[in-house]
C-alpha cells in the first residue's frame, strides 16, 4: 500500500490557506479570545494538519464509505497532542479536493478560518453517517 506524501499535502494546504487571504485562528471557548495561527503551524503534521485531515476524511467517508487510513498518533509534545504520521489511502487529488471543500466551508462561517469549527464539521459528518447507516443496513 502506498502512502500520500505529507510534505506535498502540507505544501498544497499552505498554498490554499494563503490564497484564502483569511487569518487563521483558534478560539478559546472559555474566554472567547481568538489566537492567531501561522500558516506554517496550520499545515504542520505535528500541529494543526491532523484536524484538517480528519475533517476532510469525514467528508470523504460520508460520500464514499471509505476513509484515508490516517495514521494519527498521540504525541504529547505536539500542539494538539496528536500528530499525523501517514495518509495511506486515497489519492493526493481526492485528499486535496476534500481539504479544499472543508477550507471553503470554514471560510463561510466567520471572517477568519477558525480551526475549532473543523471539529464541528467532523461531528456533523459523522452524525449524518450514523443517521444513514441504519437505513442502508435495512436495504441490504
Amino acid at each position: 500500500m502506498s502512502t500520500i506524501s505529507l510534505p506535498a499535502i502540507s505544501a498544497g494546504m499552505a498554498r490554499l490557506l494563503d490564497e484564502t487571504a483569511r487569518p487563521i485562528e483558534l478560539l478559546d471557548r472559555k474566554t472567547g479570545r481568538r489566537i492567531a495561527v501561522a500558516i506554517d503551524d496550520a499545515v504542520h503534521p505535528e500541529a494543526y494538519l491532523p484536524v484538517f485531515l480528519i475533517s476532510a476524511e469525514a467528508l470523504w467517508l460520508e460520500l464514499t464509505g471509505t476513509g484515508f487510513d490516517l495514521d494519527v498518533r498521540p504525541t504529547p509534545a505536539s500542539s494538539l497532542g496528536y500528530a499525523v504520521r501517514a495518509v495511506r489511502a486515497g489519492s493526493f487529488t481526492v485528499i486535496m479536493l476534500c481539504l479544499i471543500d472543508v477550507t471553503l466551508r470554514l471560510a463561510e462561517v466567520e471572517d477568519a478560518l477558525v480551526l475549532n469549527h473543523l471539529i464541528d464539521f467532523w461531528g456533523e459528518a459523522h452524525g449524518r453517517i450514523s443517521d444513514v447507516a441504519p437505513a442502508l443496513q435495512g436495504a441490504t
